[in-house]
């Protein structure tokens, strides 16, 4: 079953059904529904109170340019982009605009100059309204067009004729365009790769041609492993983690590290079990470590039987085969991972990989204390408070979309509700600082007039009893009964009495779903002897 509904509305210059037609199969997740608004009525839909969820609004370079002359088209791009920051001001919608192409035609080069400039600065106009709103998204049109190849995408007398001048050939492409612009929106993204070592960060291998005898460097095969591990290293600072499993003797791996000039370094791995286990036995004890589900983990390896085995055994993982002998499909498989893509990249996930070493040094704390008051009194954990903070909506939205496990009710909302909510209800982000770093914002507290609506913390927070003191302080800053409600999910079990365990009265359950009276307050543990709680 879907577990969210997502309304389209889909307007264009041209015919506009083609154009999604297989948006709704690439968003299993999701039962989305698509409303088409009558061909040409961008700013008609853009000033009108329309509220969807997505907007996608499609311009072809018609649009602009078939209304007069350079100045006319640009001017109707500063009208166009006006409109579109008026209806991302309502902060209702989701919109996704295109770039697009320079007519091709060459008659007077000079003329075909202009034009192209011209081209030019309405993009930028586009890419000036996703600077201006954070709603807004951009497909690049042009790219998708010189990929197939404008022979094969563009018909001009069906363009003419039907009004559709796209061909069989690019419009899959373009619909997957815009189901990955909404998929980075709503669906949470992958969080860890896990990697295979010989033939996939450098060619061959280790244990039999030995460090001098792998490939790695500034020609074929070996230059694309170098440019493999670059684009790993670029995701990772941008908050993917990169785990490390590998068939091998950890010495010789760790020497390949240490002796090689490559772009990916050990530190760069958050985990790393390089042994004769088989994978999926390593991939399951890296997910206990971390406190990461499965299905946030992509498993690239080079081996066939590798990927089958992590297949059967963990079907939640995705995986995905490389092929150095392949540069075209090796050097673009990680812009192909579904999931591993996202829109924006927030604070928390620029820190991740340094947030999880800090954990590693908060595990090695807490096997060395006597007990566990002692540990969290020496976290010297303080809690920083925040309330419809604007600011902080990606990262609330993404704890919102993402987090399941300890999640009371698994509501989602987009950033554009909760802007909404901000102004008539009380959103609190809780962010975690203890003497090792920064965590971040881990927890999300949503009250709509006297009901708890959401409730939820990061797993990566658990084990402090900061859950306790969030709902306390949502309690105490509110001053007013509250009720609340579990909701039972396949996936929050965990949290199922957490209510109870916190002094709240159950009213009764009903189809599973508990009901609670938020009249008895939680008793104060200890733990908020050695917390600070400091309000943003």
């Amino acid at each position: 079953m879907p577990e969210k509904r997502i309304h389209a509305i889909c307007v264009g210059d041209v015919l506009t059904p083609p154009l999604v037609k297989p948006v709704a199969g690439l968003l299993p997740e999701f039962d989305l529904s698509v409303t088409h608004a009558d061909i040409d009525q961008h700013f008609q839909l853009l000033l009108s109170d329309a509220a969807p969820d997505v907007l996608i609004s499609h311009a072809t370079s018609d649009f602009f340019f078939g209304h007069g002359d350079l100045a006319a088209a640009e001017a109707r791009a500063a009208e166009y982009g006006a409109a579109v920051d008026a209806f991302t001001a309502r902060g209702r919608s989701l919109v996704i605009l295109n770039t697009i192409a320079a007519p091709a035609d060459r008659v007077v080069g000079v003329e075909n100059l202009a034009l192209a400039r011209a081209t030019a600065r309405i993009n930028e106009r586009l890419f000036a309204c996703a600077d201006r709103s954070s709603l807004v998204s951009l497909v690049d049109l042009p790219a998708i067009l010189a990929r197939v190849g404008l022979e094969k995408a563009v018909n001009l007398q069906n363009g003419l004729v039907m009004r559709l001048p796209y061909t069989g050939h690019v419009l899959p492409e373009i619909g997957r365009a815009y189901a990955r612009a909404i998929r980075e929106r709503f669906v949470p993204r992958k969080k860890l790769l896990v990697l295979d070592a010989d033939n996939t960060l450098w060619g061959g291998v280790i244990g039999e041609d030995g460090v001098d005898g792998v490939e790695i460097g500034a020609h074929f095969p070996g230059i694309v492993h170098r440019r493999f591990q670059e684009q790993l290293l670029a995701l990772r600072a941008g908050g993917v983690l990169l785990a490390l499993v590998s068939k091998n003797n950890e010495a010789d791996i760790r020497e390949a590290f240490a002796a090689l000039d490559m772009p990916l370094r050990w530190e760069h791995f958050t985990a790393a079990r390089v042994n004769w286990l088989p994978k999926s036995r390593n991939i399951a004890a890296i997910a206990e470590e971390l406190n990461l589900g499965v299905d946030s983990f992509v498993f690239i390896d080079d081996n066939a039987f590798e990927l089958e085995e992590v297949r059967h055994a963990l079907p939640s993982v995705d995986c995905h085969a490389f092929e150095a002998r392949k540069p075209a499909e090796a050097l673009t498989l990680l812009a192909r991972i579904r999931d591993l893509n996202t829109w924006s990249v927030t604070r928390e996930d620029l820190e991740k990989s340094r947030q999880y070493a800090q954990e590693a040094e908060r595990k090695a704390l807490q096997g060395a204390a006597g007990s566990l008051p002692d540990y969290l009194r020496s976290l010297e954990i303080r809690i920083e408070v925040g309330r419809n903070r604007v600011s902080q909506v990606p990262r609330i939205a993404q704890l919102i979309n993402k987090t399941n496990q300890f999640n009371l009710t698994t509501r989602r909302h987009a950033e554009a509700e909760l802007r909404d909510l901000m102004a008539t209800a009380d959103v609190f982000d809780f962010r975690v600082i203890d003497r090792f770093g920064d965590m971040g914002i881990v927890g999300v507290a949503i009250v709509i007039a006297n009901e708890i609506d959401t409730f939820l913390m990061s797993c990566r927070a658990l084990g402090r009893q900061v859950e306790g003191l969030m709902l306390r302080h949502v309690r105490q800053a509110l001053g007013r009964p509250l009720r609340a409600s579990y909701v039972p999910t396949a996936r929050n079990g965990m949290v199922a009495a957490f209510y109870e365990d916190n002094g709240l009265t159950l009213l009764g359950t009903e189809a599973g779903v508990k009901r609670y009276d938020f009249l008895v307050l939680s008793p104060e543990a200890f733990v908020a002897a050695i917390c600070e709680v400091q309000h943003a």
